[in-house]
């Protein structure tokens, strides 16, 4: 059976598009084909990073070379994701590969490998973006991954070819809905940067009275235009540190030296989601100060942030402040 949580995901992905489309539902032409498109394809994790990849390498146990023939992705107990829709074919357990899940897409067979937890049985039908288990370090594994095998026609071939697929899928729908996103360390002009997220940046606005200035201004400057490391790595574009609930639940974080060496930081699939977390970080009592402000009023905003205890420089205000100033940024509060 699957997980409630899988079609969950899938239909807060389908509201985020629906919200973000409604911004330009005039101008865009087949927008339901392309949002069941975007859906249509999902990567296997929420982010994708190969630690070993297919072909000839030295085997990690006896260190002779042999063929590896799949791909490892880094995976620390993620929860794992069908690529596309298809019928799962096989769920076992081996001394090999673990526990698995076989699924066939089509004319490929996918097998998802050295899993902790499976959450499906033979025969079940699934949609793109359903979770199919939790990743782990069952089986012939030196540490936690997801190891992929494809086969086509019986034969195994590189799974990039369909995580390149997927790739392309997306990118063409999100360019089709307008909603074309900026790869992660891309440089960006200041001038660019508030441009691509400012249509964000104005729904938080509409939702919860955010001035589009503070949202902007504290966005580039946490993150230097997108170019930091927490940015780059893991989509924190505003600095936003670990609670306790959120490592109890199992979130992802990275380390990086702050205040202190080796501070904890919320990593995110997607900029949105962390636009979205610093909406409600906002919005939480300690916050309640801020939000006796008007929405033009980026001073009294940016002022109480601060005294809540948001960030620890002195010219934190003044920052930001400059930010806005320079370019213009409370023409979008005012709009």
């Amino acid at each position: 059976m699957i997980a409630k949580e899988t079609r969950i995901r899938v239909t807060a992905l389908a509201a985020a598009l629906l919200t973000a489309m409604a911004l330009h539902a005039d101008t865009i032409p087949d927008k339901e084909y392309w949002l069941l498109r975007f859906m249509s394809v999902s990567y296997p994790l929420k982010t994708i990073s190969v630690s070993s990849p297919y072909g000839s390498r030295r085997d990690p146990f006896t260190r002779e070379k042999k063929f590896h023939a799949g791909v490892d992705l880094k995976a620390n107990y993620e929860p794992v994701y069908a690529m596309f829709e298809g019928v799962v074919e096989g769920v076992g357990s081996d001394g090999r590969s673990g526990n698995h899940i076989i699924v066939r897409h089509g004319m490929y067979t996918v097998s998802y490998c050295h899993l902790s937890r499976r959450y499906v049985n033979s025969g079940d039908s699934i949609m793109a973006g359903d979770v199919l288990g939790v990743s782990g370090h069952s089986g012939r594994s030196t540490a936690p991954h997801l190891h992929l095998t494809v086969r086509k026609g019986g034969t195994t071939v590189n799974p990039t070819i369909l995580l390149t697929f997927i790739r392309t899928v997306r990118e063409q729908a999100l360019a089709a809905l307008g909603l074309t996103d900026i790869a992660p360390g891309t440089p960006m002009s200041p001038k660019a940067f508030f441009e691509h997220y400012a249509p964000l940046a104005r729904e938080m606005k509409e939702r919860y009275r955010i001035p589009v200035s503070v949202t902007l201004s504290q966005m580039a400057h946490e993150s230097n235009f997108g170019m930091s490391v927490l940015a780059r790595k893991g989509n924190n574009y505003f600095g936003i540190k670990c609670t306790r609930q959120w490592l109890m639940a199992g979130k992802p974080y990275s380390r990086h030296d702050d205040d202190r060496k080796a501070e904890k930081f919320c990593n995110y699939p997607t900029v949105r989601e962390c636009v979205e977390h610093y909406a409600a970080i906002l919005m939480s009592d300690r916050y309640k100060d801020c939000r006796r402000h008007s929405v033009t009023d980026y001073h009294g905003w940016l002022t109480d942030i601060k005294r809540c205890g948001y960030a620890t420089r002195s010219d934190y205000v003044q920052r930001c402040e400059k930010l806005i100033r320079q370019f213009k940024l409370y023409k979008y509060d005012q709009a």
